[in-house]
Formats: structure tokens, sequence, C-alpha cells
């Protein structure tokens, strides 16, 4: 019984604990602006269960989510709304390239960003430690939570 709690206690400190270090922020981009034809990806995978999940749109509201662990992929069309609100945040935001040198977190999800604008593409890679002060965060939170509804 001690052996597992002290497994656990263990296993809780390394998974996902960053040491407390000044956080070098690299640069700062503004995001490819989507007033024409645009397409996004982004893929989250990782975290305790492994998880493989993508979502990818363009301007005129078409999607396809897939979940490779569930072998299922759902396509579709989005709302004016959702598409706008997308739009307005890929638009306004501002990417921030940040690190966290001594940060470990073995269960965290990793998410991957890109985004084309004609000859434009852009790529980015953040996880759950990095991803508040990315500037990505709302862009994320929005398109987990379409990733969760479409693949109901």
């Amino acid at each position: 019984m001690y052996r597992i709690i002290l497994l656990l206690i263990i296993f809780g400190m390394t998974s996902c604990s960053s040491q407390p270090t000044a956080e070098v922020v690299t640069a700062i981009a503004a995001l490819p602006t989507p007033d024409a034809n645009w397409s996004l990806t982004m893929t989250q995978s990782g975290g305790i269960m492994g998880l493989m999940r993508s979502i990818t749109l363009n301007s005129d509201g078409e999607f396809s989510a897939t979940d490779e662990r569930l072998s299922r992929t759902v396509t579709g069309h989005l709302t004016n709304n959702e598409i706008a609100e997308i739009q307005s945040l890929v638009a306004n935001m501002q990417y921030t390239e940040t690190s966290h040198p001594n940060a470990v977190c073995a269960d965290c999800f990793v998410y991957e960003f890109q985004i084309q604008k004609g000859n434009e593409r852009l790529f980015i890679q953040v996880d759950d430690i990095t991803l508040p002060d990315s500037g990505l965060e709302s862009l994320a939170s929005i398109l987990v939570e379409l990733l969760n509804a479409k693949l109901r």
C-alpha cells in the first residue's frame, strides 16, 4: 500500500512540474490576417490518454474533425457565427514564442497549429505549459470545444 502511495507521489511530482525560472520570450509575431481564402489546422495530441485529434477548417466554413484513437472523422460546415469568431481570433491575435527551459510535463497536451493564407504558412507548436503565454489559448480553447462537440 505504501509503495503505491509513494509511486503516485513521485509520478505526480514529475509528470507536470515546472521549476521556477525566468520565462524567455524569443519572438512576437502577428498571425496571418485571414481576410481572403485561408485554412487552419490544429492537432491536439498527448495527455495521459494519448490523444491524437485534429480539426481543419477553412474560410468558407468547411471543417473536418478527426480522432485517430477512435478512427472517427466528421466533416461538415460551421455556422457563420463560429467561422466569424475563429476568423476574428486569428486576425487579432499576437503569437508570442515562449520557452520554459526547465519545464517538464510528461502528460501535457501538445497543440500544433498550421495557418495558411495564400502562399503564407505559419506552423506553431505549444504545450499546456507554454500555451497560456503564447497568445493562442483562446483559439485553442474554441477549437478544442469544436472537436469535443463535432466528435460526439
